[in-house]
């Protein structure tokens, strides 16, 4: 079977992570990797969609001092990111409906 596409709901999953709390780059994929059993997501995912995202309006940032090391990037969910993350759970909720619908057919033609 081949790999499935890397990132698909990147940014779904991404703006969750940030709506749950304001985080780091580095603590979004901590977050996840807890959260997510098969979390395909990397640094390099992680930080092309947070600049594309910032650009869209849907988080902002601001650099933060660190106990230990140099300041962070943290990021917050905007409104905007908040309404992008509402139509993300429709599109996933749609996307989930016809999932089960396959898998229901796909039952019917092994019996």
């Amino acid at each position: 079977m081949p790999r499935q596409k890397r990132g698909r709901h990147a940014p779904a999953f991404i703006l969750l992570a940030i709506a749950m709390e304001p985080t780091h780059g580095l603590g979004i994929l901590n977050r996840l990797n807890d959260l997510v059993p098969d979390n395909r997501l990397d640094t390099a995912v992680i930080y092309r969609q947070l600049k594309e995202m910032e650009g869209q309006g849907w988080i902002t940032s601001d650099w933060e001092d660190s106990d230990a090391g140099p300041k962070k990037k943290v990021y917050a969910i905007s409104q905007a990111g908040r309404d992008q993350l509402a139509d993300f759970q429709k599109d996933i909720q749609k996307s989930m409906g016809n999932l089960q619908r396959f898998l229901t057919l796909y039952e019917e033609t092994q019996a």
